[in-house]
């Protein structure tokens, strides 16, 4: 039989598996629930209990061993990752989030089978099927068939034990190869190893692939309008930082796309995944921070097929989470600081400096509105710094604030103080991606929002788009009072953008600052165009209609200071807005976005057209929010201007 025949065989083995697989999670997620317990919130909220989650039940991948095992394997050699456990044909399936999963995705977390793997096998997925596989032998004396041919029997699901799984005894040594008659198995206990040793290599080093060759393939298709699982080809060090104990504060930095949003939507389904061992877990809600509705929309879909339907997972850009506070509502938009003050975390405590004295005098707790006019009417009261006062004073009335974007941080926290929403209690962890824009105001706020204090933290601080935001991670970690030795784990394998894209916009950084380790080696030059001012907005949009050309599959956007120009401009070429998105324009089944650089954050695209980089906004020795637009390609970049390009820029 040829190679080809065989590798058919089992290609339609695993098609079959994964068919069986379903539908055994289809059968428990059937099953009645027994009611039982008082009806409280703390219970289910409800009183009535929730019904089983189901996923999409896809296989990950498959990891065959040298020798069986007797303690999890009931003498295997074999076991699928999948989304939860259960046994297919005699062969087990463990979920992703189980220890045993560090064996498929080669994690630097110990378990006791990691020194048994032979062969990994990495499942190729289109549409919901497999369709391909890729193997990766690991070991030498890897047995010449490591996976084998199983019959078609469906056994019953197993019942999930409400009980702490035992920890499994490691087999001794002298276990035998795969393929050899059992000896008498040792049962003498083993160590344990720990989760995530102190002797794991750091993030920032640059650990070896897995499944490579399904990697890139994955990289060179094309994006996608949300982001979508990547569980089949998640990293070593992304594997590594998604797992963390859920009480285990970290921060975790990286250029653009080294997967700091992967980490973050998949770190948030592993925090609530049943499977997640009790040490790594938590009782509470995990509240997902982005920038912008756009990024909730992007994150909110990967973080339902990986968690399924949960209450226990809240997605929201910081704009949507503040909305939602002041009970108020309008477009989600950022936040626009005029001055320092607006931002800073001195703020809040002088409005609680304010509602102590209120209280104080009245014994009562007094509405928000009473504590916004004792800070501007009275500012004396709080504070004997004039500066302050005189801002305090220039503050516009309640009214007039709460529908103003730039005092909506203030507001919240107020009402925060007095009023806290139902919907926001029991949050015991954060994790805040694009953290560099964040302000102290606001990271006080989300830390009262966390009742637990445990933070995943991903950013970028070349990003940052504002002064008013925090240039040292060290002040972030005042602000919210946690650790001072909190580790910063940087990601530095940029997996979205080629190296063309990524040294052309690093021009925009120091020196010591532009190295990079882009996995994508080829790509476009990005090309950039001079054009008389008038010609500015009809050679973008000429821009976009090329790349869509390019990538017809793929996603295209115009990224700009001056939006309403493109859209004019395309408007002419026949293009028509979306009913639905307002920066989603069409044309004969074609579609663009068009977008400010604030829209942008968190997302990517296949190509890119940044119009005009000289009327970004600067910031004080960093050009964050040029350098953003400039990072969100994928596949092609292209700059058209009119006046000059930024000294970087200039200077190939």
């Amino acid at each position: 039989m040829s190679t080809n025949q065989t590798k058919a065989l089992e290609l339609a083995d695993e098609q079959t598996a994964q068919k069986q697989y379903r539908k055994i999670l289809r059968e428990e997620a059937a099953k009645p629930i027994a009611y039982s317990g008082p009806a409280n919130g703390q219970w289910t909220g409800t009183g009535m209990p929730k019904p089983r989650a189901m996923g999409t039940g896809d296989l990950l991948g498959r990891v065959a061993l040298v020798r069986p095992d007797q303690d999890l394997l009931d003498g295997g050699a074999d076991f699928y990752i999948g989304e939860s456990h259960a046994k297919v044909n005699e062969v087990n399936v463990f979920g992703w989030a189980n220890p045993i999963a560090c064996t498929f995705f080669r994690g630097s977390g110990q378990h006791y089978l990691c020194e048994d793997v032979a062969v990994v096998r990495a499942l190729v997925s289109r549409n919901g099927e497999i369709v391909d596989f890729v193997d990766e032998t690991v070991r030498a004396d890897a047995p010449a068939a490591p996976f084998r041919k199983r019959g078609l029997s469906i056994p019953t699901p197993p019942r999930r034990s409400t009980q702490p799984r035992p920890v499994p005894t490691p087999p001794p040594s002298s276990a035998p190869i795969h393929g050899q008659p059992p000896t008498q198995h040792d049962p003498r206990p083993g160590p344990k190893a720990p989760s995530h040793p102190a002797s794991a290599p750091k993030v920032g080093d640059l650990t070896p692939l897995r499944a490579e060759a399904l990697l890139r393939e994955q990289l060179q298709a094309p994006r996608t309008k949300s982001l979508a699982p990547v569980l089949a080809t998640l990293q070593p060090d992304q594997y590594d930082l998604v797992t963390l104990p859920a009480m285990d504060n970290v921060i975790i930095e990286g250029q653009p796309g080294t997967g700091k949003t992967i980490v973050a939507s998949h770190r948030a389904a592993y925090l609530v995944n049943d499977d997640t061992p009790p040490e790594n877990t938590l009782d509470g809600i995990v509240l997902v921070v982005g920038p912008t509705s756009g990024y909730s929309r992007h994150v909110q879909e990967v973080i339902l097929r990986l968690a399924g339907p949960t209450e226990r997972i809240k997605v929201l850009s910081l704009p949507e989470l503040i909305n939602k506070i002041i009970g108020i509502k309008r477009p989600p938009r950022s936040h626009q600081t005029r001055t320092w003050h607006d931002a800073d975390w001195q703020l809040a405590k002088l409005a609680r400096s304010a509602l102590a004295r209120i209280k104080s005098a009245k014994g009562v707790t007094p509405p928000p509105e009473e504590i916004y006019e004792h800070l501007r009417t009275r500012p004396g009261s709080v504070t004997s710094d004039r500066e302050w006062a005189r801002y305090l004073q220039n503050l516009p009335p309640y009214k007039t604030a709460i529908l103003d974007d730039r005092h909506a941080p203030l507001i919240a926290f107020i009402k925060w103080e007095v009023l806290r929403p139902r919907d926001f209690s029991g949050i015991e962890h954060v994790i805040v991606d694009e953290a560099q824009d964040v302000t102290p105001l606001e990271w006080l706020l989300l830390d009262e929002i966390n009742e637990a204090d445990a933070w995943t933290i991903l950013g970028d601080l070349n990003q940052r788009r504002s002064d008013h935001t925090l240039n040292d991670w060290s002040r972030v970690l005042d602000v919210i009072a946690i650790e001072e030795d909190t580790p910063v784990r940087r990601m530095s394998r940029g997996y979205r953008s080629t190296r063309p894209i990524l040294e052309f916009a690093n021009r925009l950084l120091p020196r010591s600052q532009r190295k990079l380790h882009a996995l994508q080696e080829i790509g476009p030059t990005p090309s950039v165009n001079k054009v008389p001012n008038k010609d500015l907005a009809n050679r973008t949009a000429a821009e976009l209609e090329r790349l869509v050309e390019a990538y017809p599959a793929g996603t295209v956007a115009a990224i700009s200071a001056a939006p309403l120009l493109v859209t004019r401009a395309l408007r002419t070429r026949g293009w028509r807005n979306s009913a639905f998105d307002e920066t989603v324009w069409r044309h004969d089944k074609r579609e663009v976005s068009v977008l400010t650089v604030d829209e942008a954050r968190g997302l990517e695209f296949d190509g890119v057209v940044v119009m005009e980089p000289c009327d970004f906004p600067l910031n004080v020795g960093r050009q964050g929010p040029l350098y953003t637009a400039l990072t969100r390609a994928n596949r092609e970049l292209a700059v058209v201007y009119s006046r000059s390009l930024p000294d970087g820029l200039r200077n190939s």
